[in-house]
């Protein structure tokens, strides 16, 4: 008792400074009113009140299984957690994760990648109910327009993040984790009885003054479900607190729907059928582009930029939960899921020390990727030598078509002559060809359980086969120019990634855990065959077809407790080693022409130690939070990670019920980012922040959540966005995070 007492104060004393969002179902019910005319009974024993452990997730293991019973950190971000923290976008999604960060680039590209414990970009494995997402070329980076599309929110009902390595269970690209979605099902609407479920959702966030409009609408039908949800987002521009600077006005419009469609023919088969579109048009004035750039020679006037995004997914599942032969249980699932975009811009140039515009420079860049796929998975559950084996195996096979054409004009507004060498590079082009990319994998992992259930042990491995298959064409050889001695050639890679993780239940209340997980990513398309010359500046790029894989082996050890009053707390402490990571240095001089290549070069080093909790101290009220602390190290250099994330811990005190009233009071505290590999480079100073949410749940047809953020109106920046800026860089101010904003959402349901 004198333990817990212990372990309870230190609880609230962190969580003071450090905290972390609960799910739904961690909070506390109200207490039973009695019945005085019912006779008098014998007080049945204490249930548990659930905890943030007992969370469930599917990605982890690929099963459903409680937070508790997995070998690894995971973060479950539920319907209801979206509603509350008034989350509309994916920075909102992790705003109070730790370890996790989103980059935003203000001046015109928006979200960028998810970055995990300092891994991030297409390192990072994001898949949508089972689907992979769509990447982006990282060669793309500098161009201002990188993003890469995720799912709009209200089509959400989970979100699972799983830190560190998953390549045992996902394959190439999970190296530095995973990001799990899982979209809504009509039969989460009918959970209170009825066969037809409607609502209306309306939603603003000042950050951006963004206004969201959302009509759900279920059906059930026999052994028929339906499905369809339509949401459609406009907003403006970021304003960064206490800027000198004015943000480049932005107007956006999104506009997603989402269709699914449930048959349930047995009782033991389900068939699911689901459907996304997503629409985005966004329009910029890139002030932040207007000036006199000496070493290019030009003076830009004014620039506007226009933004398309289209997006598709359909996918076909089917699941059959009944023995066939040694079978247990059989998901099967086919999808496509695409993406096109269109970047176009518009300039008016002109001499360094002109005084008009001589000259006006059109802009239209596109990428477009599909990925086609399909997964089998299988569980058996066996005994063993007494000890019951659950068994989770499968093949997956996904196969992504991949081209990012460029074209430029630039007419001389005097004459009114139009051309397509510009700025030393012929157009139409593509600095990479077309590419097909074939990615094979078989799977296999074991949960081992003995002693009488308190012990698991799971082994897993996964064997991939990756084929890259270059398509180079005319306007490829258009961005090479006529000195490359380079040609894109095919690659093929074939990778083993094994995984160990131990789980010891000491007792009902603590337990702890280890995992040994490796990571694999093959080398992408653009980075493999990216080929451009341009005379002008004096470089040129060359395709690299002997790049290795890049790989991770991460080793991760943790402790839990959990209580029946529903506190609970979690430390872990993590190791990584990271090789063959890739990046473009300098490999030849022919005459002027400097000559980069991607090579394998940087070995990482990254440690760190995550905790989080929370203390139930009454009925309805908790203190909750976390701390994340974490040190990357290049071994070849002896710098710093850039990437990594500076210290920060969050608290919070929260009230509140299933239904009725809510609220809570959140305060993050974030260090320097002082370890940075550069002294020029700029270092995030230390801040603040608090921010603030009230919520009324009436029965089950009214919700309603407010919220204000960076109450202080602090100013300061997300390192993430920053990385690489010189300290002198003038549009430093424009990376600030949101003024003091206000944010809500209502939810009519019938």
């Amino acid at each position: 008792m004198k333990t817990r007492s212990i372990l309870y104060a230190l609880l609230a004393t962190t969580a003071i400074g450090c905290t972390i969002p609960a799910p739904a179902s961690a909070q506390t019910p109200p207490a039973a009113v009695p019945d005085p005319a019912a006779p008098a009974q014998t007080p049945p024993a204490a249930t548990p009140i659930p905890t943030q452990l007992d969370a469930v997730t599917t990605a982890a293991t690929r099963s459903r299984r409680p937070l508790d019973d997995v070998a690894a950190t995971v973060s479950v971000t539920t319907t209801e957690d979206i509603d509350r923290e008034n989350m509309q976008d994916v920075r909102d999604l992790v705003r109070n994760e730790p370890g996790v960060t989103v980059g935003n680039n203000p001046t015109r590209a928006g979200f960028q990648n998810f970055m995990i414990r300092g891994i991030g970009g297409n390192r990072v494995l994001v898949i949508v109910d089972g689907m992979r997402v769509p990447d982006f070329p990282d060669s793309n980076t500098g161009a201002g327009t990188y993003t890469r599309e995720q799912p709009d929110l209200e089509d959400i009902k989970r979100v699972e993040i799983i830190r560190g390595p998953a390549s045992a269970l996902y394959g190439s690209d999970a190296i530095g984790g995973v990001v799990a979605y899982t979209t809504k099902d009509p039969g989460d609407y009918f959970k209170n009885g009825g066969n037809v479920y409607g609502s209306v959702k309306g939603a603003y966030s000042g950050a951006n003054q963004m206004f969201a409009e959302s009509f759900t609408g279920a059906v059930r039908h026999g052994n028929v479900e339906f499905l369809g949800i339509y949401t459609r987002r406009d907003g403006q521009q970021f304003t960064p607190a206490q800027s000198s600077l004015g943000p480049n006005p932005t107007t956006w419009s999104n506009n997603d729907f989402l269709a699914k469609i449930v048959v349930r023919p047995s009782d033991v088969d389900t068939i699911r059928i689901t459907g996304g579109y997503t629409q985005g048009k966004q329009s910029t004035q890139m002030l932040s582009g207007v000036g006199r750039f000496p070493s290019l020679f030009t003076r830009v006037y004014d620039e506007w930029g226009q933004d398309y995004t289209n997006t598709y997914r359909i996918s076909g599942q089917w699941v059959h939960e009944a023995p066939i032969g040694f079978i247990d249980r059989i998901d099967f699932l086919a999808y496509y899921n695409s993406v096109s975009t269109q970047a176009d811009t518009y300039q008016l140039r002109g001499a360094t020390n002109g005084i008009i515009p001589t000259n006006a420079r059109a802009s239209s860049f596109l990428f477009n990727q599909a990925v086609t796929g399909a997964e089998l998975q299988m569980n058996t559950d066996a005994k063993f030598f007494d000890l019951r084996n659950f068994l989770t195996y499968g093949l997956s096979f996904f196969h992504t078509s991949t081209t990012r054409p460029r074209n430029r004009a630039q007419i001389t507004l005097a004459t009114g002559v139009t051309t397509q060498v510009v700025g030393g590079e012929t157009y139409p082009n593509k600095n990479f060809p077309d590419t097909e990319t074939i990615q094979a994998g078989a799977y296999i992992q074991d949960e081992i359980t003995a002693l009488g259930g308190r012990l698991v042990v799971t082994p897993a491995v996964r064997l991939d086969y990756y084929s890259l298959n270059p398509n180079p064409d005319k306007y490829f050889w258009n961005s090479t120019g006529a000195t490359l001695n380079l040609v894109p050639t095919a690659s093929t890679y074939v990778s083993a990634s094994p995984k160990l993780g131990v789980v010891y239940h000491f007792s009902d209340t603590y337990s702890s855990y280890f995992q040994y997980a490796t990571g694999f990513r093959a080398p992408p398309y653009d980075n493999a065959n990216f080929g451009f010359t341009n005379t002008a500046s004096f470089y040129q790029i060359l395709p690299n077809a002997n790049l290795k894989p890049e790989t991770a082996n991460s080793f991760e050890v943790g402790f839990r407790g959990k209580y029946e009053t529903g506190s609970s707390w979690q430390l872990t402490g993590f190791y990584n080693l990271y090789k063959n990571f890739i990046e473009t240095v300098t490999v030849g001089q022919v005459g002027p022409i400097t000559q980069f290549q991607y090579v394998n070069l940087t070995n990482v080093t990254i440690w760190g130690v995550e905790a989080r909790g929370e203390y139930r101290f009454a009925p309805n009220w908790a203190v909750l939070g976390w701390t994340a602390f974490a040190q990357g190290t290049d071994t070849r250099t002896g710098l710093p990670v850039d990437s990594v994330s500076p210290w920060a811990s969050q608290g919070r005190i929260r009230y509140g019920s299933d239904t009725g009233f809510n609220a809570q009071v959140i305060g993050t505290m974030v260090a320097q980012h002082s370890q940075v590999s550069n002294p020029n480079y700029f270092q995030t100073p230390a801040y603040f922040n608090v921010d603030a949410t009230v919520g009324y749940t009436w029965g089950n047809h009214v919700k309603f959540n407010a919220g204000a953020f960076n109450i202080t109106n602090a100013k300061y920046w997300n390192s993430a966005d920053v990385i690489g800026l010189n300290t002198t860089n003038p549009q430093l101010d424009l990376y600030a995070q949101p003024a003091r904003y206000f944010g809500v959402n209502l939810t009519a349901r019938w």
